[in-house]
């Protein structure tokens, strides 16, 4: 019998570690997830580099396990569904806290079959309580998305549990994204005792509440256009213990930057789309030797040349040199584009 192997990991990191294995595809689709009082055990088919500082288990009972754990469309299946209905639905989706994201175009499939879907997601994924359907792509000023409820609580909002803090959020309200769960923590992790931050397009609050948690930052500086998200931004910095760490601000980043000349030691700016138009201001609001972490949608198959002579633009009309320190692909975004995070140092010119 072949070894079923698995790793042990915290429960308040299971979600996180949960998203990026399957975003990598290394998720063991026959077996079933399991859950102790303090650890999920996840099976999956290699140990990557990035699983080596978890414990490895071998899975009891695997043919059990297998049994118990058919993938989401394998239960479909069983459940009755015709191969046509299952082709018409995605095989991926998002689960942010309790909630499922899904996007099924096909309306005869959704009006016949979202009792099916629903059951079929709680069964791979028990602790999932509701099912959202897109109903709108990401759209307007503030990135949001229309969604559909069609399985379980009439519901939007949920509490995320990620790097050890919890976060409430209202899926459809404001932009939140799960896959930066890894990129928050690193962040966090270079973070210097005593440094000032500016967190643009802080959202609910990720980036900012992580950071006040896993590292000993002086000040953050929190700033987001969404009244929505800011709404929730407090709520988190008081769910969270972080009252007098976090100053949460409502307000255009290219406005409420004016008032923070050379300021900040370091600016994550994780806007979804389009965060080379807010460079100029982060640039103007951080110290000389500051860093900037910026994200950004770019071409697969030259994934930086394109915000490299962006920044070399910069550099001209802001009378300062942008070094690049570090730069990785964090996702596939589709079969053409990927996205990218980018630290670049600051050195300002006298």
């Amino acid at each position: 019998m072949n070894k079923v192997i698995a790793i042990k990991v915290p429960k308040d990191k299971a979600q996180e570690i949960i998203s990026n294995i399957k975003e990598k595809n290394n998720f063991n689709t026959n077996y079933r997830i399991n859950r102790t009082d303090t650890e999920v055990i996840i099976p999956i088919n290699e140990i990557t580099d990035n699983l080596k500082e978890f414990e490895v288990t071998e899975l009891k009972n695997p043919i059990k396990q297998k049994e118990l754990g058919l993938s989401f469309k394998d239960i479909l299946k069983k459940q009755g569904l015709s191969d046509d209905s299952i082709e018409n639905i995605p095989t991926s989706y998002d689960i942010v806290g309790d909630i499922v994201i899904i996007n099924i175009i096909n309306k005869d499939v959704l009006k016949k079959h979202s009792e099916d879907i629903g059951k079929a997601l709680q069964k791979v994924h028990p602790h999932i309580k509701v099912v959202l359907n897109k109903a709108k792509k990401h759209h307007g000023e503030f990135r949001t998305q229309g969604l559909e409820c069609i399985w379980g609580e009439n519901r939007k909002e949920t509490i995320i549990t990620e790097n050890g803090c919890r976060l409430k959020t209202n899926v459809e309200e404001v932009f939140y994204s799960t896959r930066l769960a890894t990129e928050r923590k690193r962040i966090a992790g270079l973070v210097k005792d005593g440094e000032v931050i500016g967190v643009f397009f802080a959202g609910v609050g990720p980036f900012a509440i992580e950071i006040a948690k896993l590292s000993n930052p002086k000040e953050i500086v929190a700033i987001e256009l969404n009244p929505k998200g800011v709404e929730y931004l407090k709520e988190n910095i008081k769910l969270n213990g972080m009252e007098g760490k976090i100053i949460p601000i409502l307000g255009d980043v290219k406005d409420v930057s004016k008032k923070y000349c050379d300021f900040f030691d370091r600016i994550p700016m994780p806007l979804p789309k389009s965060s080379e138009m807010f460079f100029d201001s982060a640039i103007y609001s951080c110290k000389d030797q500051g860093i900037i972490h910026t994200y950004n949608f770019v071409p697969k198959n030259d994934p930086y040349s394109e915000i490299e002579k962006i920044l070399k633009e910069k550099e001209k009309e802001n009378n300062c040199k942008l070094e690049i320190i570090g730069k990785q692909v964090i996702r596939s975004f589709s079969p053409a584009i990927t996205q990218i995070a980018m630290d670049i140092k600051v050195h300002k010119k006298n």
